[in-house]
C-alpha cells in the first residue's frame, strides 16, 4: 500500500492545500539541476505508460527532464485537487492534449521544457498554454520561419545580428503557447495565424484563418523563467492575475500581471 509517497519527496507537496482563485494562473519553474531528489523516486510516482515512455529514450538529457517534468506535475496537481500524485490518471483529447481523468476537477494545465528548464502553467476552468525555449543562436532554425506569415517573416528579417535570436524565440513561444492554448497541437499550421509583437505592450493576435471568431478571448504574456530562456503563456482574457513561482521552494518569483 503506498503512503503518499509525495510528502517524503518534497517540501512542495507536504504543504496546505494551494489555492487558485478564478482568474489567476500559476505558473511553477524549476529544472533539472534544481531536483534533489533522486530520479528512481521521482519514477515511482508515475504510471506505467510514463516510465515506459522515459525507459524509451536514449539519452539521459532527454530522459530526466521527461521524468522530472511528470513527476512534478503530479506533485502540484495533488496540490491543487487533493489527490495522491501517484493516483491522477490523464486522458488525452483527440489532439494530444492531456486533461485530468481522476479525480474530477476543474483543473487545467500545461507543461513546457526546453533544455533543463521546466515551466508548469495551472488553471482552473480555463485552458491555457505555454511555452519556453531556451535562448540560442537561431540561424538553424531559419527554414522554421519559412513557415510563419509574411508579416511575421518581415518583422524578423528587419532586426539585426543582436536582436535577432531573442526575436525569433519570442515570436516562436508567442505561437507555440497560443497552439497549446487552443489545444490543437501540430495539425494548426504556423502560417494560419499572425502575431504582432510591438516594443512595446503585449503582443497581439491579429489574424486567424481557423480560429478568427475567438481571437479576443486570448491574452499572450511573455516572461523568462530565469536568465536566457523566454517563455510565453496564453490565458483566457478573464485572467487578471499571473504569477510565476519556483516549485522548489514555493517562492513567489514575478507577477506577469
Amino acid at each position: 500500500m503506498q503512503v503518499r509517497k509525495y510528502h517524503r519527496m518534497h517540501s512542495m507537496t507536504s504543504a496546505s492545500a494551494t489555492e487558485l482563485p478564478a482568474g489567476t494562473v500559476h505558473l511553477w519553474y524549476t529544472s533539472v539541476p534544481q531536483a534533489r531528489i533522486p530520479l528512481d523516486q521521482y519514477l515511482s510516482i508515475l504510471d506505467e505508460e510514463e516510465r515506459c515512455r522515459a525507459a524509451r529514450f536514449h539519452f539521459d538529457r532527454d530522459r530526466e527532464p521527461f521524468i522530472l517534468a511528470r513527476a512534478s506535475l503530479r506533485c502540484l496537481l495533488a496540490r491543487y485537487t487533493g489527490a495522491d500524485p501517484a493516483e491522477i490518471q490523464f486522458k488525452q483529447d483527440r489532439y494530444g492534449k492531456l486533461h485530468i481523468h481522476h479525480p474530477v476537477s476543474s483543473i487545467r494545465f500545461n507543461v513546457t521544457h526546453s533544455g533543463d528548464c521546466i515551466v508548469h502553467a495551472i488553471a482552473r476552468g480555463t485552458d491555457v498554454g505555454v511555452d519556453v525555449e531556451i535562448l540560442r543562436n537561431s540561424v538553424e532554425l531559419t527554414s522554421i520561419s519559412s513557415y510563419f506569415t509574411a508579416g511575421e517573416q518581415a518583422w524578423l528579417h528587419a532586426a539585426d545580428a543582436q536582436t535577432r535570436d531573442t526575436r525569433f524565440f519570442t515570436l516562436w513561444t508567442c505561437k507555440e503557447a497560443y497552439i497549446k492554448a487552443l489545444g490543437r497541437g501540430l495539425l494548426k499550421p504556423l502560417n494560419s495565424f499572425e502575431i504582432s509583437l510591438a516594443e512595446r505592450g503585449e503582443p497581439k493576435i491579429l489574424s486567424d484563418s481557423e480560429d478568427n471568431a475567438h481571437l479576443s478571448s486570448w491574452r499572450l504574456l511573455p516572461f523568462e523563467p530565469r536568465r536566457n530562456v523566454l517563455g510565453c503563456v496564453a490565458v483566457d482574457v478573464a485572467s487578471t492575475r499571473v504569477e510565476l513561482r519556483d516549485y522548489d521552494s514555493g517562492v513567489l518569483l514575478r507577477h506577469i500581471v
